[in-house]
């Protein structure tokens, strides 16, 4: 059986919960760590077209607020399977 486990950071103040994989939600897993990937890309090439001043057109600040609700869906995502 695969188990994994990410253990609470005692110094941390937030009551963390601990991630387990087992191979029953292996898939779902890997699909949440693809998917951030994907969204870390498309974070990257917003960067770069922004030629690293961090100022974005409309349509790019649209894009960024979308990236930052899939993460947000990523986490609560990865959260449920704790």
């Amino acid at each position: 059986m695969l188990l994994l486990e990410r253990e609470s950071d005692v110094s941390m103040e937030m009551n963390e919960s601990t991630v387990v994989a087992t191979w029953e939600n292996r898939a779902q897993i890997i699909e949440i760590m693809s998917s951030a990937r994907q969204t870390s890309q498309q974070f990257q090439h917003l960067w770069q077209s922004s030629a690293g001043t961090g100022r974005l057109s409309q349509d790019d600040t649209d894009k960024l607020v979308e990236l930052l609700r899939q993460i947000s869906d990523l986490n609560e995502m990865l959260m449920r399977l704790a």
